[in-house]
């Protein structure tokens, strides 16, 4: 079986990033959690097997985020990002990295391995395949 990619997981609070990270982890995933947008930064530059940036776009911070997933792709042009937010549709498309989709918030991890899937060029767990978290 393949590898799973490595997920930088940014949530929005510390409950979500631990049961996200559970939820992946529980999909065969290696997640690593940041508390912040420097401590996601730090971890960009110093573990290169990340391949999944999932960045939570608060909108009272919404340029962090942003800001998070442009610095990531400028310095690997190959990761892949996925955007979390409550309200999608008021995020700025000019303002997001291309290809990066946007997963509304609150979502159940099943939800983010499909999308993560999806960008990764690789099949998305099958029903049969699921298991319990």
């Amino acid at each position: 079986m393949a590898r799973q990619p490595l997920v930088l997981l940014v949530p929005g609070d510390r409950l979500t990033g631990i049961l996200t990270r559970g939820g992946l982890q529980g999909y065969g995933y290696d997640v690593l959690v940041a508390g912040s947008i420097d401590e996601a930064l730090d971890l960009l530059h110093t573990n290169r097997r990340i391949s999944v940036l999932v960045v939570n776009v608060g909108l009272e911070k919404t340029s962090d985020g942003l800001a998070l997933a442009k610095a990531a792709r400028t310095a690997d042009p190959t990761i892949k990002i996925v955007y979390t937010c409550g309200a999608p549709s008021k995020l700025p498309d000019r303002e997001k990295v291309t290809g990066a989709p946007c997963l509304r918030t609150p979502y159940h991890p099943h939800q983010l391995v499909g999308v993560i899937g999806q960008i990764s060029n690789r099949p998305s767990f099958s029903g049969n395949e699921l298991h319990a978290v």
